[in-house]
């Protein structure tokens, strides 16, 4: 198959024009080396990014009141009293604590999430598990602190999308456990993070064509593009009987340990190949798969339980990718274009499973991102785990961000940022409620799923939405979306009808409240604009939309309805088994939007 391997994209995935190569986004991704701290250090640091996790969903789910900056938070937590100095307190939840302290001194994550565990009425085996999954969880920010601080720059040449994709030191900053990756031993782990910018080839295996399921919109068949991308001179071309699937190494190795998959190899029908082919990079999610010379990325199957879920595939997650890529590619897309050329959808377009096997699957996503865009997953732009090796006072990339665009305007800097999240929002927010609100096409567009796409000011110019996953259609609207898209059945197979209330909640905690919120939260915490100010600016932009109800309710709302990560987890929930009721605990939060100072953002760059 020759190089230039001809991908369809999706008719609104087409990218801006490249940035200029002095682009002010550089400075993302050319920070200056720090010297190398004691081990001693790197673990203070990362206890201290745990244990304000913990403390984040704890003030969130128990609905503790604001304190101001300069007092202590005390907890009673039966048995145990905390004081917690206040560094700085957030209407959104992005808190900034000091050490907590008990009645012996400092109190650190693990016996931290012991206490609050116990108050959550864990108990047994139960809250060891929490335990230990948020000591395991500090444990690897830790070592992804002390991998950083040795070597800040990337081994590799590196793409700005890839340098973001592998800077989430901290993750997650409402997460208990945002690193745990259970259960991954350290040394699969130092080959297999992308915090610890790993880098390895992927596994095959050859599976009989009558057990192989696929389909495709990328031009090539799934098999064909795969027995490309493979690296491999094996006969696998069609009528060969048999097709290449990639697996994750460690995938690999877990896949070979189950009886079907013994008996399929004992019968003929799968041959297990080993590793093979070039390298690829592990991205945020870890088990998608990046190389910045492909046209597509690899979202492979992986049974580790990350944070709250094992990454496996399900068969009706490979089937939406492809569908929405169907819809989104047809008038459906013209439309969406029209209203927001700025907005993007990253669609996975292609898949390959095995009957039988499940977890030997791939989803084949679009790569469009040329080497010099920069393109930066929201969650990598508001990271806290860089402020313990960046050394230059800015606790994120988003934060030196703006700080280095006012310096190069010579404007201020609350300028600049009211400026950079007006943009934000008419490029990724408002365009995602739009979708929603005209269509019934609802994402999850939470900061791990979205993408900003730097313009040669450094400045938003499109927004991307990113995983099969997150695809849902409103039962309300089904029939009227079948019919405008032009793909049959849509959402039936793939299971993607969702109730009306289901998909407000989805919107309401995933696009306001992480995303949204969680990105005025980061500018404020890093004292650069009073958080109600860029709420305030956010309810202007997003006036236009009302009488949507997921818009009413951030708008106009006492409370909002929110994921309760604390209690999932000691709970031991798994997010992708289950209906989506079921599969985590809510609470009701304040609504720090009503009543917020309007104000619109001076002119200038961008």
């Amino acid at each position: 198959m020759p190089q230039d391997l001809p991908v369809t994209p999706a008719g609104n995935s087409a990218p801006p024009d490249a940035p200029s190569p002095d682009h002010p986004a550089e400075r993302l991704t050319a920070q200056p080396p720090d010297p190398v701290q004691p081990a001693l250090a790197h673990r203070r640091a990362a206890d201290h990014l745990a244990a304000e996790a913990l403390l984040r969903c704890w003030v969130r789910e128990r609905g503790l009141a604001a304190t101001a900056a300069g007092e202590r938070l005390v907890l009673d937590l039966g048995d145990s009293v905390l004081h917690v100095p206040i560094e700085y307190w957030s209407p959104t939840g992005m808190h900034r604590f000091g050490v907590p302290h008990g009645a012996l001194g400092p109190v650190g994550p693990g016996t931290l999430a012991r206490l609050l565990g116990e108050c959550a009425a864990a108990r047994g085996d139960v809250l060891q598990r929490f335990v230990a999954r948020a000591a395991q969880s500090a444990a690897r920010i830790a070592g992804h602190i002390e991998a950083r601080s040795a070597g800040p720059r990337p081994a590799q040449p590196a793409t700005p999308f890839l340098t973001a994709e592998q800077g989430l030191i901290a993750g997650h900053p409402l997460h208990p456990m945002p690193k745990s990756r259970e259960p991954l031993s350290a040394a699969e782990a130092a080959r297999y993070s992308p915090e610890l910018r790993g880098c390895f080839p992927l596994h095959w295996f050859a599976v009989a064509d009558e057990i192989a399921v696929h389909d495709s919109e990328l031009g090539p068949s799934a098999p064909d593009l795969l027995g490309y991308l493979s690296g491999l001179i094996y006969d696998a071309q069609p009528g060969s009987g048999r097709v290449l699937v990639p697996a994750h190494p460690w995938q690999a190795g877990e896949l070979l340990r189950r009886d079907n998959m013994r008996e399929l190899i004992a019968a003929g029908a799968v041959e297990y190949l080993g590793e093979g082919g070039p390298p690829w990079y592990p991205t945020s999610s870890l088990r998608t798969m990046y190389r910045p010379d492909q046209p597509v990325m690899l979202k492979l199957s992986l049974a580790l339980r990350i944070a709250g879920s094992r990454r496996e595939n399900p068969r009706r997650e490979l089937l939406r990718g492809v569908e929405a890529h169907r819809l989104l590619s047809g008038p459906l897309g013209a439309r969406l274009l029209a209203a927001h050329p700025g907005f993007r959808a990253l669609t996975d377009a292609g898949f390959l499973a095995t009957e039988g096997v499940p977890g030997l699957d791939v989803s084949i996503r679009h790569s469009p991102f040329r080497r010099g865009e920069h393109v930066y997953c929201i969650a990598a732009l508001t990271d806290l785990g860089r402020e313990a090796v960046a050394g230059d006072g800015h606790p994120h990339e988003l934060a030196a961000h703006l700080h280095g665009l006012a310096a190069l305007e010579r404007r201020p800097v609350r300028a600049v940022a009211m400026q950079w999240f007006a943009r934000y929002i008419t490029s990724l927010i408002a365009p995602v409620f739009w979708l929603d609100a005209e269509h019934g096409v609802t994402l999850d567009a939470h900061q791990q799923n979205t993408m900003i796409q730097l313009d040669a000011q450094g400045y938003p110019g499109a927004g991307w939405y990113r995983g099969n996953r997150g695809f849902s259609y409103r039962v309300s609207c089904i029939d009227r979306l079948e019919a405008v898209g032009g793909v049959p059945g849509l959402g039936r197979a793939s299971e993607s009808v969702v109730a009306d209330e289901v998909a407000t909640q989805r919107l309401v905690n995933h696009v306001g409240i992480n995303n949204l919120m969680g990105v005025a939260g980061a500018i404020g915490c890093a004292r650069i604009v009073d958080e109600r100010e860029l709420l305030g600016l956010a309810a202007d932009l997003l006036a236009p939309l009302r009488g949507h109800l997921p818009v009413d309710l951030l708008l106009g709302a006492d409370t909002l309805s929110c994921d309760a990560n604390l209690l999932s987890s000691v709970a031991g929930t798994d997010e992708s088994v289950g209906e989506p009721a079921a599969r985590r605990f809510h609470v009701e939060i304040s609504n720090p939007i009503p009543g917020t100072r309007r104000s619109v953002p001076s002119s200038g760059a961008g």
